[in-house]
């Protein structure tokens, strides 16, 4: 029986790609092809393999470890990281800029031209292969986002949509990037890069306890990235093969810009219209929902001289997972956090990094997990510390587990 024929899009596809690479053999024998180190499949498919691997078994070591790392040089290190990534996506938002001031270019049909070449009449071609290689390289070093998310115990942070675009979006340019180099692509590396400067400002600014007003509209303006991008490829595609990049990469862009935005339109929606908390994963990780038990404890503490204070608990709060929300009062207090959690000797905990002589509002709820059957436990005998000063905080509510830990605002 013969075999069934490829759909014409993929053969042309197929067609496309194999094109492209005898051209990168002609460039690269003539000494014309940029350097661009770390694109090749192999490299990309054992980069993210690692990625998923690491993430997997740190998210399953801090599941374990009772708290986040949150000591003053861990805090020192992400300051550092997060000022790093906006320096590289600033340097590549400032490189194309440049370029796009000093030479005519168009929002589509822009022709990929080789360094050193007769089109290459302002020999800018080569600089601005090198500025997107630093963009293609930069998206390795922001695996890190995800490492430092699950450190801090925020597995919230780290959903679905989060883990596929860090292992999707270098997989994406790599594929493309060794040939088309300084063509169409600028548009889709500008407003990436844009929007990651607003981004990793965002993460830098509000480490250091300062307002970022620019928050609220950040997942707006990645929809909007994805919807300019997917339009240029579409477009493009539109006009046939003399326009713009290979086939093959508008077919690769149009298909991920299609992904993206379904997932950042399902992310929009969940988050701000039906405002639906997200888990670790976010379908990552599926497990069996055993039935849980929750109860609840807050109040309001005075921190001494030197920023730290203690919290007295009921006893029952010794037996069951317990997740911590604390909130500043007056000024912010970014290194704030839970320093020392109950014991089977000691039913309280202890804060620290906060400001001399401060307030901070507190809200402790304890997780049990019930096997079987789910029965409404008995109310429990408040042996030591503190009794509750409303009768109800001690009675169990059956609901699914709480957010995770927050990290005091």
């Amino acid at each position: 029986m013969a075999m069934p024929a490829m759909p014409s899009w993929m053969s042309r596809f197929v067609a496309s790609y194999s094109s492209e690479w005898t051209l990168w053999e002609a460039r690269a024998a003539a000494g014309s092809q940029p350097s661009l180190p770390y694109t090749g499949l192999a490299f990309l498919i054992c980069m993210n393999a690692f990625y998923l691997l690491f993430t997997f078994g740190l998210y399953r070591f801090m599941e374990q470890r009772k708290e986040a790392f949150n000591c003053k040089p861990f805090k020192s290190i992400l300051l550092a990281y997060n000022a790093i990534c906006v320096a590289l996506a600033g340097y590549v938002v400032w490189g194309i800029v440049y370029i796009l001031a000093t030479e005519d270019r168009s929002f589509v049909c822009n022709t990929t031209v080789t360094p050193g070449s007769a089109e290459d009449k302002s020999g800018s071609a080569a600089f601005l292969a090198q500025v997107f290689w630093v963009f293609y390289a930069q998206k390795f070093w922001e695996f890190l986002d995800t490492w430092f998310f699950i450190a801090r115990k925020s597995f919230r942070q780290v959903t679905f949509l989060h883990v596929f675009h860090h292992c999707s979006i270098n997989l994406v340019v790599g594929l493309i990037l060794p040939f088309e180099f300084n063509g169409d692509m600028y548009l889709p590396i500008l407003l990436n890069a844009a929007v990651h400067v607003l981004m990793y400002s965002h993460y830098l600014v509000s480490a250091l306890g300062l307002p970022t007003p620019w928050r609220p509209f950040l997942t707006s303006l990645q929809l909007l990235q994805f919807m300019l991008i997917a339009t240029q490829s579409a477009m493009s595609l539109s006009r046939g093969d003399s326009c713009g990049g290979p086939y093959f990469g508008k077919i690769v862009l149009v298909g991920y810009m299609g992904s993206m935005l379904l997932l950042f339109g399902n992310f929009f929606l969940k988050s701000y219209i039906f405002k639906k908390p997200t888990g670790f994963g976010d379908g990552v990780v599926k497990r069996a929902e055993a039935f849980q038990v929750t109860r609840s404890h807050s109040g309001r503490v005075t921190l001494d001289a030197e920023g730290a204070g203690q919290v007295e608990l009921p006893s029952l709060f010794k037996n069951g997972t317990l997740h911590y929300q604390v909130t500043p009062i007056g000024a912010p207090m970014p290194e704030l956090h839970v320093s020392r959690e109950p014991e089977a000797s000691d039913c309280s905990f202890a804060l620290a990094g906060g400001s001399a002589n401060a307030s901070v509002s507190w809200t402790v709820t304890m997780v049990t997990t019930l096997a079987g059957k789910a029965e409404r436990p008995k109310a429990p005998v408040l042996s030591c510390c503190a009794q509750p000063t409303n009768p109800q905080e001690a009675s169990p509510k059956l609901s699914p587990p709480p957010s995770p830990v927050k990290k005091a605002q």
